[in-house]
């Protein structure tokens, strides 16, 4: 997408576009009239960028002051985005696009963020990949059969992030395919684009309806 313009400016309590909010919204392929979500929105450079390209967008997050800057920032655009305040897809339908940049950080017990809202945004659990592993759990049920999922797998030099990731944590369930990918000071961003995995045998042979 082109994310031409899109400087938000700082808010308090939201996490700020930073070298992964770019890398997603720079990387993904958004349709007009396309439904898309993106989740964990922030600031919501994805979404609106999305938006601007005439998608039909929804953002959502658990963080009330995300949500008040990315409507207000669509406003200022002259952009419609539809924010919602929720947890993962609760109470959310199914998309053709799912946008995410997960929380990855592997959580140490006494340095968490004192801000609530930046701890929330940027802690993935002991591994720093909890909240991805419910994040695919329930992408199934809201992705639409043919849709597509652009997620930023980030990975951190620390020794609870197996070397094998983001495999070790997809599995089969998904196709795969790397298509962006940059190196920041002690993580190695990318990513991805997940599409439902395909059988062998599946799809019909030449010749064949």
């Amino acid at each position: 997408m082109d994310l031409t313009g899109l400087h938000l400016p700082a808010t308090d309590h939201v996490y700020a576009p930073r070298e992964d909010s770019y890398l997603l919204g720079s990387a993904a392929r958004v349709d007009p009239r396309e439904l898309v979500l993106e989740l964990g929105c922030g600031a919501g450079l994805a979404a609106l960028a999305a938006a601007r390209s005439g998608a039909r967008v929804t953002a959502s997050d658990l963080n009330p002051f995300a949500l008040r800057a990315v409507a207000s920032a669509a406003s200022a655009m002259a952009l419609e985005v539809q924010c919602v305040r929720t947890d993962l897809f609760d109470g959310l339908g199914t998309f053709d696009v799912v946008l995410c940049n997960p929380p990855y950080l592997p959580s140490v017990p006494g340095e968490e963020d004192p801000d609530r809202w930046h701890e929330l945004a940027l802690n993935g659990g002991a591994d720093g990949q909890e909240w991805l592993r419910r994040f695919l759990r329930a992408l199934p049920d809201h992705l639409e059969l043919q849709g597509r999922a652009y997620v930023i797998f980030a990975q951190v030099r620390s020794p609870q992030v197996p070397p094998e990731f983001p495999r070790s944590i997809l599995g089969e369930s998904w196709d795969q395919e790397p298509i962006a990918h940059r190196e920041v000071p002690g993580e190695r961003l990318a990513v991805f684009e997940l599409h439902r995995h395909r059988k062998a045998g599946t799809l019909p042979t030449p010749g064949s309806g």
